[in-house]
């Protein structure tokens, strides 16, 4: 029996193809055709091969942009190194080392909880002091299934577990339980008066 192939999320695959995530999306978005995968959405997983292909992308776009960016990951390297008391920046692909995060779900709680993650800039060029680190471990721990509190899907709105109207909407569905109960006792009543034998008595006038 031929062995089942293994296949990698697109975290891993970054991580194996040495192309951070926001180069690796893009050449998913730009080379979908080259890329083999398996799967959509969520799910969609790659296989040992589509590794190789990113790796032959990556060669590509440095011959036609020249020679690799290298001076500026020095510099941050360096300003690691010298702990010269200024706040050190990190870049959502950082913080998704030193979490164990995914990509995808990082992006997700920027959206839904930018407010309560500390950051500096906008955009691209949005960076998160290492305070925010704990910030993102604790919406991880606080997500049911990777999803942080609160989401909603697009085609409706589901509370989680834990969340401030948890409590109130757990109250409502017991009463309409209850309800429901009730109801169905006194149908059940009416059926079985409705199955008695109905006895007519005729008195002669």
């Amino acid at each position: 029996m031929a062995r089942k192939e293994k296949l990698y999320t697109l975290t891993e695959v970054s991580k194996r193809a040495g192309v951070s995530m926001p180069t690796l999306q893009r050449y998913k978005k730009l080379y979908s055709n080259r890329i083999p995968s398996v799967g959509e959405g969520r799910r969609q997983r790659y296989p040992k091969r589509a590794i190789a292909e990113v790796r032959k992308i990556k060669a590509e776009n440095l011959k036609r942009s020249g020679r690799p960016r290298k001076a500026a990951s020095g510099r941050a390297k360096k300003a690691r190194a010298r702990g010269s008391g200024a706040a050190q920046l990190l870049t959502l692909s950082e913080i998704g080392r030193r979490t164990g995060i995914s990509y995808p779900t990082l992006v997700r709680y920027v959206k839904l909880f930018i407010d309560q993650i500390p950051h500096v800039g906008e955009g691209r060029k949005r960076r998160f002091p290492p305070e925010a680190v704990a910030v993102f471990a604790d919406l991880r721990r606080n997500s049911r299934r990777g999803r942080p509190k609160g989401a909603s899907r697009s085609k409706g709105v589901r509370v989680r577990a834990g969340s401030a109207t948890d409590p109130v909407l757990t109250r409502r569905i017991r009463e309409l339980e209850r309800a429901q109960k009730e109801v169905s006792r006194q149908l059940d009543a009416v059926i079985k008066l409705l199955k008695r034998p109905v006895q007519v008595t005729i008195r002669p006038e």
